[in-house]
């Protein structure tokens, strides 16, 4: 069986590396296609199997001989696009098409999770994070006409795979995952970056790590010509993200994603709940984590131990229960497979 994972984005690329390492190694064929992708990372670099833009896709022999397709893209319309091209195209030629399968990849929650479903109706398979997110699917599903066509929804887990507990940093060490946009209000990343550097002149024996949780480019977050910017406040290094995140004694975002990787690991979480509950903000599908805090509430770096560590039972309903995804989704596979669709 020969898997075709497409993908665009840092986070995709890593996600289905993960995916066909798994099923290589349970004796499967994949391939991952995607573009290379510019700037410094902070996950480990692997460029994918074939160097190839998602929209030249169709135009490709790419998916001539696949058996399963995956696609991961960051916007919903370029799935449809290549899902509605691909089986156009094979149908005209008089030849079968292979399911096709895609999810968000990470947890969703409310409306964004119905908008992920609602542009993957084409799909015939849409993975989940978690248990919580397929059974709010699932109950939404259930209430539509039968002759209405709709994907299979599984969960798999998290993107990333769940290692044992590394031994925490000696020195405390804060984690402040730097997202793009987000916060979106005018100014208020640069005042959360004041904020931390305060925190640390008033606490040398922490060290602040500023860590972008996406690709970015050479221009420093920190003012190389202020000296009064404090030593222990440093920028990531390209690549070293999961490492950090694994070891560091509290991991603070306001909607990172891969804030969950520190979660899963025992660290103490900050989810910064100053900007609400919002979608704009990406900040619904922490409702129920037991980790948001106010910073003025803080009150400084030597508080952060002080808090608790994340909801176990909503960790766990958002994907950390579920440990063998990509075995999960490659029984799927095999079960969609056998019922391909005929020209």
């Amino acid at each position: 069986m020969s898997i075709v994972l497409v993908c665009d984005g840092a986070l995709e690329q890593y996600s289905c590396h993960r995916f066909a390492d798994a099923w290589r190694q349970a004796g499967r064929r994949c391939l991952v296609v995607g573009p290379a992708i510019a700037g410094e990372l902070p996950l480990p670099h692997r460029p994918c199997d074939l160097s190839l833009h998602p929209k030249e896709l169709l135009g490709s022999t790419v998916l001539e001989h696949a058996n399963a397709i995956g696609l991961f893209l960051r916007n919903p319309a370029d799935i449809e696009a290549i899902t509605t091209g691909y089986r156009a195209l094979r149908r005209s030629q008089g030849l079968w098409t292979a399911p096709i399968f895609s999810g968000p990849l990470i947890p969703l929650a409310g409306d964004d999770l119905i908008d992920a479903f609602l542009r993957r109706l084409n799909c015939d398979l849409m993975i989940v994070s978690g248990d919580d997110q397929l059974k709010q699917l699932e109950a939404m599903a259930s209430l539509w006409p039968a002759e209405l066509s709709k994907p299979q929804i599984m969960a798999t887990g998290f993107w990333f795979p769940t290692t044992p507990p590394a031994p925490p940093s000696p020195k405390p060490l804060l984690v402040a995952l730097l997202q793009s946009g987000i916060p979106t209000h005018i100014g208020a990343k640069e005042q959360l970056i004041r904020l931390l550097k305060r925190w640390a002149r008033e606490q040398s024996e922490w060290t602040v790590v500023l860590q972008p949780d996406h690709p970015w480019s050479s221009t420093p977050t920190l003012d190389t010509d202020n000296t009064s910017d404090p030593t222990n406040v440093v920028e990531a290094a390209p690549e070293q993200m999961l490492g950090l995140l694994r070891r560091c004694t509290a991991c603070l975002s306001v909607s990172s994603p891969w804030s969950l990787v520190a979660m899963m690991g025992g660290r103490i979480p900050v989810v910064v709940g100053d900007y609400g509950i919002q979608a704009e903000q990406q900040t619904t599908s922490f409702f129920g984590c037991g980790a948001m805090h106010r910073l003025r509430d803080l009150g400084g770096l030597h508080k952060l131990q002080e808090l608790p560590l994340v909801n176990q039972g909503w960790l766990e309903a958002m994907g950390g229960s579920i440990q063998n995804g990509p075995a999960r989704l490659l029984v799927a596979l095999d079960n969609l497979g056998q019922g391909s669709t005929a020209p």
